[in-house]
């Protein structure tokens, strides 16, 4: 095809029959079919760990244990959410700068912070779990606490090898763009 065939279709093209609200819905970040399911995962969590804080004692004998063991699980839990709640809404928000290569930057900070807090807020999570489930166990104790400890660091391992994933790509592209720049 040559450029005057190009001409010619491009004159032929119908133009979009969307009005301004329609193409905005379209393009909206909070349409993302990603970011609804992270939304739903955000949901799941948080009600089955408030279910989980409010059924705790009952079920699992906390009032039997050490008063600092009940307050460090609430309080890895409380900031596991608040870890979620940061990354949901550093997700929602996506381009922050006036172009792509200064957007793209500033993502990548914000999600590599959001990768440290919730790396950070799952260990805490997992070793408090681990500490609430093995006080008191006096028998087998140590044993149920390193198998449960190498069980936790293993997952921890896994969760960030998940970031490291998910936000190579982005570091990349912004790398690209500082090369490009640096280039001109």
């Amino acid at each position: 095809m040559n450029i005057d065939e190009l001409k010619t279709h491009w004159k032929k093209a119908e133009t979009g029959t969307k009005d301004r609200r329609e193409l905005a819905a379209m393009t909206s970040i909070q349409n993302h079919p990603q970011l609804k399911s992270i939304r739903i995962k955000l949901v799941i969590e948080i009600v089955l760990l408030i279910t989980f804080l409010a059924t705790y004692s009952n079920m699992f004998d906390g009032a039997d244990k050490p008063l600092w063991v009940n307050i460090l699980l609430s309080a890895a839990a409380l900031f596991y959410i608040l870890t979620d709640v940061f990354g949901y809404l550093t997700l929602r928000k996506p381009v922050l700068g006036c172009n792509i290569k200064e957007s793209l930057h500033q993502f990548y900070q914000k999600l590599d912070r959001v990768r440290y807090f919730s790396l950070i807020g799952s260990s805490l999570f997992g070793l408090a779990v681990l500490m609430f489930f093995t006080t008191g166990f006096a028998k087998y104790g140590v044993f149920k606490f390193t198998v449960l400890f190498i069980i936790l660091l293993f997952m921890i391992y896994l969760l960030h090898r998940n970031w490291a994933l998910r936000t190579k790509q982005i570091k990349t592209s912004s790398m690209e763009f500082k090369e490009s720049s640096d280039a001109s």
